[in-house]
């Protein structure tokens, strides 16, 4: 019978502890969702049809700020344009060069226009 009553006791303290974990993990998540709301450092952009987009300046497609860049996305299929030949991958940190061993199966995250404007977005060579 006291064997019975410790188990009943155990049991409803790790109910309880079991709920107060649950309660504390379910407000640090909704914290998290209120701050990831306040991310961007400017208001959403609201264009009327009266309004024309700069041709010049497009929004990038990984997530980085709209700034002058020296990179450009590949295309599509996967290919660099002509005036930006070097392939870098974010994933690696290396960037590929016209002839090297990988260059044809890369796959570019960015495409630049010299092996210098990668090095200076902090890519290294890829190895021949």
């Amino acid at each position: 019978m006291k064997v019975l009553r410790k188990l009943i006791k155990y049991a409803a303290i790790a109910a309880i502890v079991a709920f107060i974990v649950s309660r504390v993990r379910s407000r640090a998540a909704d914290r998290d969702q209120d701050e990831d709301d306040n991310d961007f450092s400017w208001p959403p952009i609201n264009l009327d049809d009266s309004q024309e987009l700069d041709s010049k300046l497009t929004e990038p497609t990984d997530g980085s700020p709209l700034e002058p860049r020296s990179w450009v996305t590949c295309d599509a299929s996967g290919d660099c344009p002509s005036s930006h030949p070097i392939k870098a991958k974010d994933g690696s940190g290396l960037y590929h060069v016209p002839g090297g061993n990988a260059y044809e199966r890369t796959i570019p995250d960015r495409c630049y226009s010299s092996a210098e404007d990668a090095e200076t977005d902090g890519y290294r060579p890829a190895q021949k």
